[in-house]
């Protein structure tokens, strides 16, 4: 029979499992000011955007790839017509990509 604990601790090793696993994607639009915008360009930054250190991608086909050894991580999604960007931290990530059409960019 299990225990209570022996549950919540197979449930808890369970999620840090997926979430040390789950991608950091770029949301494809974003709305501001009550129009949706679509995403049209990633960058990537080791820190803080802020910091400016951005980073050069290495192209592999029709995407662009970042190597994150290293690399503290943020990603940066930009969308067409708006300044407005969002920005993910992904410090459990070992690779970032953008490209294709549509455009995507995610860390994995």
């Amino acid at each position: 029979m299990w225990s209570v604990k022996a549950i919540s601790m197979t449930l808890c090793l369970g999620a840090m499992s997926v979430s040390a696993t789950a991608r950091v994607v770029c949301p494809a639009s974003v709305v501001d000011v009550g129009t949706r915008h679509a995403l049209i360009n990633a960058s990537l930054f080791d820190g803080p955007p802020e910091q400016e250190a951005d980073l050069v991608p290495e192209p592999a086909g029709r995407v662009d790839r970042w190597n994150l050894d290293g690399v503290d991580p943020y990603l940066v999604c930009k969308y067409k017509n708006t300044a407005k960007t969002i920005t993910l931290h992904a410090p459990t990530q070992k690779v970032c990509e953008a490209g294709n059409k549509p455009f995507q960019a995610y860390c994995r």
